[in-house]
């Protein structure tokens, strides 16, 4: 990995989209709508996580505006690439821009197969780390069972509804007759657990992607710290941080976002995943023995149970706090 000097000469870009449904459905601040907007109104095609009629993740290629919805927003859960490659490269011979999109690893495959070819665009997730699929299966059954709902009852699924807010985002499952399910992130296990590292790919602990070794040509995450960062922008409906990783995304970037004179240290410090992989937990084995007897959101339930009742004492702390200031302060107004 280069030394953290070398990094302070990347740029660095935000982005809000200006199509205020747009920010709202993506999970930050709509950049990925708005590149695959030029590409597609060119004649280009896109690349990117989508669910299939079985709610699974999977890579879908698009070649029409109206259908960026379903590659908008983020998808926690790993995806096959294999099956695009030769979709690519029929794309490429027609003389096609293509826009792929995805993780670390896969943009660094996607580049090993392609090159710097001219008419490619390459653009990654900030990447904590990717769930395996079985995760999400087994999570997504006990969900429906517990609901008393079926597969087919599903209308959408969003992993990051921002009805509350983007930093205050939850989990959410539409069904078809207008019911649903909602759950703060915090309180979401299938969330704490991908957060908790319990469910990431082997890999992913020593990914060689981070930054500033990203194959990509655009880096793109939420922006958090933006509070500490860049207050006067600070407005909780999502906002994107992004990097140029080369030329060709530093002349798009320049086009369409806005640059900022952060170091990737200064926005890293806040968004770690940016330049860190993630931790094994040291009992992991025995969580996925769990899973497997017990079920996801046993283990999941289990194993979190020090992080809840952590998190549950400082929100005690900090109630407390506030309930001692107003007596305080009713004490003092009211002598």
């Amino acid at each position: 990995m280069l030394p953290l000097e070398s990094r302070r000469d990347m740029k660095i870009y935000t982005f809000e989209n200006r199509t205020i449904d747009i920010r709202a459905y993506s999970s930050a601040g709509g950049l990925f709508t708005a590149l695959a907007e030029i590409v597609l109104n060119k004649g280009g095609v896109v690349y990117g996580a989508s669910f299939d009629e079985d709610w699974s993740v999977v890579h879908r290629r698009i070649d029409n505006v109206a259908d960026i919805c379903h590659l908008r927003g983020s998808k926690y859960v790993f995806t096959d690439i294999n099956g695009c490659f030769s979709q690519v490269c029929a794309d490429l011979k027609d003389g096609r821009t293509v826009l792929f999109s995805g993780t670390p690893c896969q943009i660094a495959a996607v580049r090993k197969k392609f090159g710097y070819h001219e008419n490619i665009l390459l653009v990654e997730v900030v990447c904590h780390g990717a769930p395996k699929k079985e995760y999400w299966s087994l999570y997504l059954d006990e969900l429906l069972k517990n609901q008393g709902k079926t597969q087919d009852e599903i209308a959408s699924i969003n992993f990051r509804d921002k009805t509350k807010g983007w930093k205050n985002y939850s989990v959410c499952v539409e069904f078809k007759g207008g019911s649903r399910f909602i759950q703060n992130h915090r309180d979401n296990l299938y969330i704490q657990a991908f957060v908790h590292d319990y469910t990431l790919r082997e890999g992913c602990t020593k990914c060689p992607f981070k930054n500033p070794n990203s194959k990509a040509d655009i880096s793109m995450g939420d922006f958090w710290g933006i509070e500490a960062l860049a207050p006067n922008i600070d407005n909780n409906l999502g906002t994107t941080i992004a990097i140029a990783d080369t030329a060709k995304g530093e002349s798009i970037l320049d086009s369409i976002a806005c640059r900022t004179y952060f170091s990737v240290e200064q926005v890293a410090q806040y968004n770690p995943a940016i330049v860190k992989s993630p931790s094994v937990p040291l009992d992991k084995p025995e969580f996925d023995t769990t899973v497997k007897a017990e079920g996801f959101h046993y283990a999941a339930a289990k194993f979190l149970k020090p992080v809840f009742d952590s998190r549950d004492r400082k929100m005690s702390f900090r109630n407390q706090l506030r309930s001692f200031i107003y007596r305080v302060y009713s004490f003092i107004k009211n002598r």
